[in-house]
């Protein structure tokens, strides 16, 4: 190379590195790295790593099926009641907190089995070992009068969970809460670590107390879920397309309200309205309304019924349109920020509203005379819908959003072609996306599911 100084011709000479030799990662290799990544809570130590991990060019599938391997071993089938978190740091987090399985017997530690968790009524006063009745067997020449629900468990070849709450003397809205998500993800991690659980057959089951906290994780994290079954709840504030892509079975009863016993907490007119809105947004739902009271006796067969309609349900991590929303929750004061549904994620976003449908009573005092009625409202809030539309092509909608990252795998887009996003109507992204190790762990990490893990990801930044 020559370049001039002073107008006098001069040589530089450039000595270039001879490229260091280095041995291609194999798999062996990247588990063993992948589960210090995950394992490591030390940003330096993460960084280093994540560094050596992009480095492998081996087949990411064979990796992740080795980081989720696990072997189990047999184990006592039927009622198994107020038993304590196994998981050592599950144990740490929750030493008070009981668990009550029903184990069908036809489960085998070798065959993957879905899994029901089930969330209890009551209130802020209701004790760690309200499960207790409902996730037994009922005694014999009973199984029609009575809320027990092992026989129901049992008959779907199952193995259910029923968890205490998470604890808060103060709130009768425990299952709502905002730790309830970390908690519930406690709850199905416990059991993935005992049984060999169907990551896409996980069901989620509410009563009462436990129906609003249904209501409120499928508006939360619908990705978590093959389907959600709400017993006599209720909710006042949703986004209710978020739904999209996860059923939802309601069961109601026409006197769960009934003066000098029950004021309209959870009404049948909820459930009413309910039915009436998932029919105008075209969402998927069961609806069985029943000529019975609150308890869960009366709901019992219809539960038993959609279960048996739920064999083939399964959920999809690549369900083609995906919405998501942030904050949203059953109610306005139980409503919080949200950052991933399938394979979407909410990286920040920008200020103003969204329409949210509120179901509000009109505060009358004399039972008779109480209504509930539908409206909407502008809240603060961001959203995101996107639609796999094919030809390599997804169309993205967004409301308040200033970025986001859509996750993906070879099976939703051909990953050898150029991918088009269109955001808004704008061309926003067309390349190539390429698949990554480190990428997989990175969307593993956000749910702790290795049936929502995606080895590729675009992220945009909507102010650029």
């Amino acid at each position: 190379m020559r370049y001039k100084i002073g107008g006098q011709l001069a040589f530089l000479f450039i000595v270039f590195a001879v490229p260091i030799v280095t041995v291609a990662m194999d798999r062996e290799q990247a588990v063993q790295l992948a589960k210090e990544y995950l394992a490591s809570d030390e940003d330096d130590e993460r960084e280093v790593l994540a560094e050596r991990l992009e480095t492998y060019q081996g087949d990411v599938g064979t990796v992740l099926r080795a980081l989720s391997r696990q072997k189990f071993l047999p184990v006592e089938t039927g009622y198994r009641p107020r038993e304590k978190f196994s998981v050592s740091s599950l144990r740490r987090k929750h030493p008070e907190d009981l668990l009550y399985f029903t184990v069908p017997k036809s489960y085998r530690p070798d065959r993957p089995t879905g899994l029901i968790v089930y969330l209890h009524g009551g209130g802020n006063t209701t004790s760690r070992t309200a499960p207790h009745y409902i996730m037994d067997f009922p005694d014999e020449g009973e199984e029609d009068d009575t809320y027990q629900m092992g026989d129901v468990f049992e008959g779907t070849g199952m193995i259910a969970v029923g968890p205490s709450a998470p604890w808060d003397e103060d709130s009768s809205y425990r299952w709502c809460l905002e730790e309830s998500d970390e908690y519930l993800a406690d709850v199905i991690a416990e059991c993935k670590s005992r049984f060999n659980i169907d990551a896409d057959r996980v069901f989620l089951f509410g009563h009462s107390m436990g129906g609003f906290g249904a209501y409120h994780h499928i508006l939360r994290q619908p990705d978590r879920f093959a389907g959600v079954i709400v017993n006599a709840g209720s909710w006042s504030l949703a986004y209710l397309p978020i739904m999209r892509g996860t059923p939802l079975c309601i069961v109601q009863g026409v006197h769960d309200a009934r003066p000098g016993e029950r004021w309209h907490y959870t009404d049948v007119a909820y459930a009413r309205w309910t039915d009436r809105l998932l029919n105008q947004y075209d969402l998927d739902h069961t609806y069985f309304e029943h000529d019975g009271e609150h308890s869960l006796s009366f709901g019992k067969k219809y539960v038993a019924r959609y279960f048996q309609s739920a064999r083939n349900v399964r959920r999809d991590p690549r369900y083609s349109h995906v919405v998501l929303a942030s904050p949203v929750g059953f109610s306005r004061s139980h409503c919080y920020p949200v950052e991933h549904n399938r394979w979407l994620s909410l990286d920040e976003a920008d200020e103003g509203r969204l329409t949210y449908d509120v179901l509000q009573s009109n505060e009358e005092d004399d039972f008779d005379d109480w209504q509930l009625e539908h409206r909407t409202r502008r809240l603060r809030g961001a959203a995101i819908d996107a639609v796999i539309e094919g030809d390599n092509t997804i169309r993205v909608t967004t409301k308040n959003v200033a970025r986001f990252t859509i996750w993906l795998d070879g099976r939703m887009v051909d990953l050898k072609k150029a991918v088009i996003v269109i955001v808004d109507d704008e061309i926003r992204f067309e390349e190539r996306v390429y698949v990554s190790l480190l990428t997989a762990l990175e969307s593993y990490e956000r749910r702790g599911d290795w049936g929502l893990v995606y080895p590729a990801k675009i992220s945009l930044d909507l102010g650029q």
